[in-house]
């Protein structure tokens, strides 16, 4: 591998690395902004969800006719139960993309001293994987959860189960793609560890 190539490599890995650092900070701040959000109001909950299809006008000029299927709802009396899941669905979501992220930046710099193709960056990988589809699994859960209890002190019932788990897609397809990465670092360190015992 020629100078130039090396260089390009370590350049591409360092903007990786400090990439990886923003992401950090912005996923603690917004899980702590969405966190500060839920208690807004004192004694209610706020969240944000999709409710029945609406029709409404719109306060825009003379106003415009809208049709609405998401809103923010400040509710009182949800019990503690669902509070808690609301609670959970932010703060485990924000903890696993916080920890895959961390783990991509441990990634980085082990690809920059060299290691390419062994055990631990398959199992750095392999738990990247894993945070990716907690995070999907957990959000989903814990929000569908405390939407229950949001939905039932208003006297109402939550039916979009489905479009949480819709939302959590590419997470779940960023599972699977570092899933498949697993497998080439596995065949490589094969390979190479072959390649060795030859030389």
């Amino acid at each position: 591998m020629n100078t130039k190539q090396v260089k390009s490599d370590r350049n591409d890995l360092n903007a990786a690395i400090v990439v990886g650092g923003l992401v950090i900070a912005w996923l603690l701040y917004d899980g702590i902004r969405a966190l500060v959000q839920l208690f807004a109001t004192a004694g209610s909950v706020t969240v944000t969800t999709r409710v029945p299809a609406q029709e409404l006008t719109v306060a825009i000029g003379a106003g415009a006719p809208a049709t609405v299927d998401a809103a923010t709802l400040t509710v009182e009396n949800v019990n503690g139960v669902s509070t808690v899941c609301l609670v959970l669905a932010i703060a485990l979501r924000a903890v696993c993309l916080v920890g895959v992220t961390a783990l991509g930046v441990v990634l980085c710099r082990r690809l920059m001293r060299g290691a390419v193709f062994d055990r631990v960056n398959s199992s750095l990988t392999f738990a990247m994987s894993i945070g990716f589809l907690a995070a999907g699994l957990a959000w989903a859960w814990f929000e569908n959860m405390g939407l229950n209890g949001v939905f039932a002190a208003l006297g109402g019932e939550f039916d979009g189960q489905w479009l949480l788990f819709l939302d959590g897609i590419p997470l779940f397809v960023a599972a699977i793609a570092l899933g498949v990465l697993v497998i080439v670092f596995r065949r490589g360190a094969s390979l190479q560890k072959d390649t060795e015992g030859l030389v």
